[in-house]
């Protein structure tokens, strides 16, 4: 059985995957193929302890180069002659691969485009207010496969020559998202850092991507620091800080693809929310099969993991910051800081070393 997944998105989402590797492993057999297609950039967050094969769509801007890795991938992925290609987006582009792939077992979710919509032989729909991992097992449920298991696995370095100097207890932070209106002030940010310094005498480890946008805010937040954290700004691959996150004591940021990283390698993991619903999107704990997010709003928790989010009525609202502004209100100017350090102290206080 040679098996196509298809999960044109970003970090996060191709991270959400990983949950039915091992349920297509136990039902089709260790020898089935499992491969994943995903766009280019993401590819590094994927563990190749299931996947063999990882295609990437390079979403380039010259149009030469464009339609050249294009038909490099519909040719790469029509010699595969997959049996099964189950696509986890809903777009126009997902369920026309679905069909070049020349599978006869396509499963997904239809898009709105008339000609489209007879596309998958087990067409899926989605449930609203369900957790994302159980959006994408929908596919095994129309396959009619058990789900024996919801466990995120991430790809992990090994070791890393880069992590020599790192204190032997710390606090791993990653206080940025690709999506800017999920984002803390850098103010809140640095008091963080000095609230985890000051009251546990435990170090914070900084990462960021290499995004320029996301350097400047690092140094920003730096700058207002009364502490001198470690930080990693753009230097590291996926699973260089995948190594990193599993070394830490905690993981404390905010709603981005590290975060579920943080959770996929048991990481107890302490998440801001704005705009997002965690009954969708917040950190899964490995060890439990249903989802604790039962609330659409407000400070929740799942297993190890925590979600601290505002009760305000115009969360969750979804969009991409306040009237246009790609800043999210809840996360800055409506954020209770106090009521915020508190909750993260809490979370905190029984995880420190007793020595």
């Amino acid at each position: 059985m040679k098996i196509l997944i298809i999960k044109l998105n970003k970090i996060g989402d191709v991270l959400l995957t990983s949950p039915l590797f091992p349920n297509l492993k136990a039902h089709f057999g260790e020898d089935c193929i499992i491969d994943m297609l995903v766009n280019y950039g993401t590819q590094g967050i994927l563990s190749h302890q299931f996947v063999r094969k990882i295609h990437t769509l390079k979403r380039l801007k010259n149009p030469l180069q464009k339609l050249y890795t294009e038909i490099s991938l519909l040719s790469a992925i029509y010699h595969e002659r997959y049996d099964l290609v189950i696509g986890l987006t809903s777009g126009e582009r997902t369920a026309f691969l679905s069909l070049w792939s020349g599978a006869k077992i396509r499963v997904g979710f239809p898009p709105r485009s008339f000609w489209a919509k007879n596309i998958y032989t087990h067409p899926l729909t989605a449930k609203g207010g369900q957790h994302t991992i159980d959006y994408n097992l929908l596919a095994l449920q129309a396959l009619r496969i058990p789900i024996l298991e919801k466990r995120v696995t991430a790809s992990r370095m090994e070791s890393c020559d880069k992590f020599a100097n790192l204190p032997k207890h710390f606090i791993h932070l990653h206080c940025f998202s690709s999506w800017f209106f999920k984002n803390l002030g850098d103010d809140f940010c640095a008091k963080l850092i000095d609230l985890i310094w000051k009251t546990y005498q435990i170090p914070c480890v900084l990462t960021a991507s290499s995004d320029p946008r996301e350097g400047e805010k690092l140094q920003a937040i730096l700058k207002l620091t009364t502490t001198k954290p470690l930080y990693f700004n753009g230097n590291l691959s996926l699973s260089e800080v995948s190594l990193l996150n599993s070394k830490a004591l905690a993981f404390v940021g905010v709603d981005t693809g590290i975060m579920h990283l943080s959770a996929s390698n048991d990481i107890p993991t302490f998440a801001f929310f704005g705009p997002s619903a965690p009954n969708t999107w917040g950190p899964w704990d490995n060890t439990l099969m249903e989802s604790g997010y039962t609330a659409t709003k407000g400070i929740q928790k799942m297993g190890k993991h925590c979600v601290y989010q505002e009760s305000l009525d115009c969360i969750p609202c979804g969009r991409d910051g306040c009237n246009g502004s790609k800043k999210s209100d809840c996360l800055l100017s409506k954020l209770n800081e106090e009521r915020a350090l508190q909750t993260l102290a809490n979370f905190l206080s029984p995880l420190m070393p007793t020595n």
